[in-house]
C-alpha cells in the first residue's frame, strides 16, 4: 500500500481530536437524588449516595450587598408601607388613649369627691382602731395625689406626642409604670379602680411601644434614609 501523505496524516489528526472534543461533550451522569425511608415509628431516614451534593440556595438578589437598615428599608418599600402614614396612626391611637384616660380618671375623681363621706364612714368600719380624722386625711391625701398624678401623665403624654421623639415616650412610659404600681395600695383605703389600673398599664404598653417604633426609626434615618 501507499505510504501515507501528508493529507492522510492531518485528516487523521483531525478526526482524533474531533473524537476527543465529542467524548469531551457528553454529559457527566448526574447522581440520583435522596431516597427517604419511613420507619414503623414514623422517624424517616434520608439516603444519598457518596457524591451527592445538596443544591445551593440562590441568594435574594435585590439584598445583596445590602446593609441590614438598608434591607429593612427594601422590605418596606417591597411591601408598600408608608412608615410616615403607620406613625402618624399610632400617634393618633395614642392620643386617643390619653384622652380616654384624662375622662375616666376626671370622672372617678369627682365621683370619689361627691361620696366621700360614705367612703369614709366604710373606712371606719373597716378599721376601727384608727380614728375618722386619720382616715379623712388618708382619703383626701390620695384624692390629691391620685389627681396630681393624672395631671403629670397627661403632661408627659402630650409632650411625647407633639414631640415625637423617642425619649419623651420612654419617660411617659415609666410615669404610667409607677401610677400602675401605685394603683395596687389604694386598695386599702377602698380607691382601687380594676378599670383606671389597665388603662394605666395599657399606657405604659403603647408607650413603650411608641419608644421602640420612634427608636427604629431614628435609627434608618441615621443610616441616611429619609420617609
Amino acid at each position: 500500500s501507499p505510504p501515507p501523505t501528508k493529507r492522510h496524516k492531518l485528516c487523521s489528526v483531525t478526526s482524533l481530536l474531533a473524537v476527543r472534543a465529542s467524548n469531551m461533550d457528553v454529559p457527566k451522569p448526574k447522581v440520583p437524588g435522596p431516597i427517604y425511608i419511613k420507619h414503623p415509628d414514623g422517624s424517616i431516614v434520608q439516603g444519598v449516595l457518596p457524591n451527592y451534593e445538596d443544591a445551593a440556595i440562590p441568594a435574594t438578589p435585590r439584598l445583596q450587598g445590602l446593609s441590614p437598615l438598608q434591607n429593612l428599608r427594601q422590605r418596606l418599600q417591597g411591601e408598600g408601607v408608608d412608615v410616615m402614614q403607620v406613625m402618624a396612626r399610632h400617634e393618633l391611637i395614642f392620643m386617643l388613649l390619653l384622652a380616654l384616660h384624662v375622662v375616666l380618671d376626671s370622672t372617678f375623681e369627682a365621683l370619689f369627691v361627691r361620696h366621700r363621706e360614705d367612703a369614709v364612714f366604710e373606712l371606719s368600719l373597716t378599721y376601727p382602731a384608727i380614728d375618722p380624722t386619720v382616715l379623712s386625711i388618708l382619703y383626701w391625701s390620695a384624692l390629691i395625689l391620685d389627681s396630681m398624678y393624672m395631671l403629670i401623665l397627661t403632661y408627659v403624654g402630650l409632650l411625647a406626642a407633639f414631640r415625637g421623639k423617642p425619649k419623651p415616650y420612654r419617660r411617659f412610659s415609666m410615669v404610667a409604670l409607677a401610677g400602675t404600681v401605685a394603683e395596687l395600695p389604694l386598695a386599702y383605703l377602698n380607691r382601687f379602680n380594676l378599670l383606671s389600673f389597665f388603662l394605666r398599664f395599657i399606657s405604659y404598653a403603647y408607650g413603650r411601644f411608641q419608644w421602640n417604633l420612634l427608636s427604629s426609626v431614628e435609627m434608618i434615618s441615621q443610616d441616611g434614609f429619609n420617609f
